[in-house]
């Protein structure tokens, strides 16, 4: 298809006007009429001229589109071709074995990478190839290899890109990283509870493990040996599903675990559940409610001056640890009414001591009830 061209189009004759003599107005429409199909065919030869036009346009846009593509796809070739190359022309070897003097220019491979010397080392063996070392840069590399991370507990290793597919999945990252080591995650699970093990380092600057509890929801994080923290990289994506905004780009907080989870009043919710020893209802920013209700039978009837005491009752081991001494209140319930106070000050983050229960006249034994509430933190 090649561009057209148009001539123009033949002038129309002069058009009849009521001011003309009959025989002039008469010859005037006779020669208009007789150039409308003339005109017609030109205006119908233009319209093809412009459409052919306008597809040869389109073909040459697409066309440079592709040309700029196929570009693009050609500098990364080159790209990756003159990283190859220049690491095959001046390998070293593997960077633990080599001692002495080492000149620019050269390249090891360390830890699973491959390094490049930037400045020359009177003893190779004093610098350990590392991201921001002075004497050392990584060869341009931005591949993950895909693996599972299936039901149970998976060792991440570098440049790992793991499919969290189950609903117990566990990423335990290592104990021990090196510094610029990088671990990617995906909940691919469908379900809100795959979790990444900070395994005692801190990821994103929270001494708590990661729950991907967003569906879809990935992450990359890059260890740095200064801070002892795993942190989020930006921008770097392997999946096309939208990802929920984390607060900042490298500062991670608890509660963000628990967005799309459990609600309570606009609060996240952390965990609520119940045992033998009562209820308790955790909240992501770190807040524990425990109650118990606790029946027992006792007699009122020790006398104490013009009043009359229980025994001890109604002792109380938590439901779920604190993790600093609780606040703690108590509320009589049923069976007539009396009062109570405590038998001592006696509060830890797992227990509390009883209460004597009080009444202004002598009670027999009976089945009585206290409720009991304590208010604290978690984490």
């Amino acid at each position: 298809m090649t561009v057209q061209h148009f001539n123009g189009f033949t002038p129309l004759p002069q058009y009849p006007t009521p001011e003309m003599p009959d025989d002039a107005y008469n010859a005037a429409a006779y020669a208009t009429t007789a150039a409308y199909p003339v005109m017609i065919a030109e205006m119908s030869n233009a319209a093809a001229i412009v459409e052919n036009n306008a597809n040869h346009s389109t073909q040459q846009a697409n066309a440079a589109s592709n040309s700029a593509q196929t570009a693009a796809d050609r500098l990364v070739d080159v790209q990756t071709a003159a990283n190859g190359a220049f690491a095959a022309a001046n390998y070293k070897g593997e960077w633990s074995t080599l001692s002495g003097a080492l000149n620019v220019p050269a390249t090891v491979t360390h830890l699973g990478r491959l390094w490049y010397l930037k400045l020359n080392l009177a003893n190779v063996a004093s610098q350990a190839p590392a991201l921001g070392s002075t004497y050392w840069g990584e060869v341009s590399r931005n591949d993950f290899t895909v693996l599972p991370c299936p039901a149970g507990t998976t060792n991440a290793a570098d440049r790992g890109l793991y499919r969290m597919t189950a609903a117990t999945s566990v990423l335990l990252l290592p104990a021990a990283p090196w510094h610029g080591m990088v671990v990617a995650a995906a909940n691919v699970s469908g379900t809100l509870t795959p979790v990444i093990s900070r395994n005692g380092k801190t990821i994103c600057g929270d001494a708590e493990d990661y729950v991907m509890n967003v569906l879809g929801w990935q992450i990359v994080l890059q260890y740095d040996s200064v801070s002892g923290d795993w942190m989020r990289v930006s921008g770097v994506t392997a999946f096309t599903v939208a990802q929920p905004a984390i607060g900042t780009a490298n500062n991670w907080t608890a509660a963000q675990n628990f967005l799309g989870g459990l609600n309570m009043n606009g609060s996240p919710v952390v965990s609520r559940g119940s045992n033998a020893n009562g209820e308790y209802v955790q909240f992501g920013n770190g807040t524990q409610i425990c109650a118990v209700d606790l029946t027992f039978s006792s007699a009122i009837n020790v006398a104490d001056g013009s009043l009359f005491l229980s025994p001890a009752v109604a002792a109380w081991t938590f439901p779920a640890a604190f993790n600093a001494v609780p606040k703690v209140i108590g509320q009589p319930t049923g069976n007539g009414a009396f009062a109570m106070y405590p038998v001592s000050d006696s509060v830890t983050t797992t227990t509390v001591d009883g209460v004597y229960l009080v009444s202004s006249s002598s009670r027999t034994s009976a089945t009585r009830r206290v409720t009991r509430m304590a208010i604290g933190t978690w984490k």
